[in-house]
């Protein structure tokens, strides 16, 4: 029995290449996904590792085109089972075993082979939408859902008229986006602001520019505070911040000088607070976080989000953060040309999306989130090829 180990990014291509390499007589021994590169479990790239075998002198069948699946089993241990050696034919347990593996490598095979004809299931003039959506990073359920909306609220008549599609299309996801909310400033005791999230997703940069259209366009009273001192870059990029905006900048080592630091700027409308990046698989980082806030009791904890981030990472993020976060930040939604991720996790979440950044400039490239950006930004401006 010859025994091979198959690596790609799906269960289709990597059961495509079992059946190239060994054929459709190949028994399954095992499957599995795992996470290949990124950094500390994060943002690796999924993988899906399939472990076959094919007997290489397989008895002839008496009467072709049946096939005969009496292996002649030596020295290898299959699953659930010892090994067996000098037979003349598989145990029952053995046939059961063999019988189970071929009718999951049918019921797989099946599944590639149907691959190709869900793609043909969506008329020809819809296709191209459905492959606009998956290439703006939509995955395929969502994808299902916003086409057949298209069929059953349109007449057919009206597939090839490409804004009545994007309407029908557009109305369905600023559904989906339907949750929105923005930071209001206090009147007798200033509104807390704290900024958490991954390292890299730009917080510093976001607290820059909210602070900047406080204090400047809404003439706010505005203070900042770091908790970010594990990068000393961070700590110098707010304060030149507050040099410019005119807002005093405060950077804090503990839960309780945080604390403090809020206290001194009671007088103010709004306090944001800028935390140290964190990765959502490190709980020590997490309950580090956790000390902080509930020291600082903000009113509002912005989750802050990268477009560019996978969509798997991005519901694995959000998950950890669930607990602490009241709204939502998307960034670098200029950096990305699949921005319709951001619906696939808006569809699974109950929180509010507050803002979206577009760009470095401060205090610029920073929009109020409404159903109809969100929209746009995961729809993006181009329509699909005729």
């Amino acid at each position: 029995m010859r025994v091979r180990r198959f690596v790609g990014d799906n269960v289709a291509e990597t059961m495509g290449k079992v059946k190239r390499e060994l054929g459709s007589e190949a028994v399954i021994l095992q499957t599995r996904e795992f996470r290949e590169g990124g950094f500390l479990g994060l943002f690796g790239r999924l993988k899906v590792e399939i472990t076959a075998a094919i007997e290489e002198n397989p008895v002839a069948a008496v009467k072709p085109p049946t096939p005969n699946y009496a292996y002649h089993v030596k020295d290898v241990k299959l699953p659930g089972t010892e090994p067996v050696s000098d037979t003349k034919g598989p145990s029952g347990d053995i046939q059961d075993e063999l019988q189970h593996m071929r009718l999951m490598l049918e019921k797989m095979n099946k599944h590639i082979e149907g691959l190709g004809e869900e793609k043909s299931n969506w008329p020809p003039i819809l296709q191209r939408w459905a492959d606009h959506l998956q290439n703006r990073g939509v995955n395929k359920n969502l994808v299902k859902c916003l086409i057949r909306q298209v069929q059953k609220t349109l007449p057919e008549v009206e597939w090839g008229d490409d804004l009545q599609v994007y309407a029908r299309i557009e109305a369905n996801v600023r559904q989906i986006c339907g949750q929105t909310g923005l930071i209001q400033p206090g009147l007798e005791k200033p509104r807390i602001v704290a900024l958490v999230g991954p390292t890299g997703v730009g917080k510093t940069t976001t607290i820059g520019k909210l602070a900047a259209g406080f204090s400047i366009v809404d003439k706010r009273k505005v203070a900042l505070i770091t908790a970010d001192t594990y990068r000393v870059a961070a700590v110098e990029q707010l304060k030149t911040f507050g040099e410019i905006i005119g807002v005093p900048v405060e950077v804090v080592m503990t839960p309780s000088g945080l604390r403090e630091a809020l206290d001194f700027h009671a007088d103010k409308e709004l306090i944001f607070i800028d935390t140290a990046g964190r990765s959502p698989n490190h709980e020590l980082h997490m309950s580090e976080l956790r000390a902080f806030l509930d020291k600082a009791k903000p009113d509002f904890t912005m989750l802050v989000m990268s477009a560019t981030t996978q969509s798997s990472d991005q519901l694995q993020i959000y998950k950890r953060f669930e607990a602490l976060a009241t709204h939502l930040i998307f960034t670098k939604l200029d950096e990305t040309l699949s921005a319709g991720s951001i619906i696939n996790l808006l569809e699974q979440t109950t929180i509010p999306t507050a803002y979206l950044t577009n760009g470095q400039n401060v205090p610029d490239d920073i929009d109020a989130a409404t159903p109809s950006r969100l929209a746009y930004y995961a729809l993006g401006e181009e329509m699909p090829n005729a």
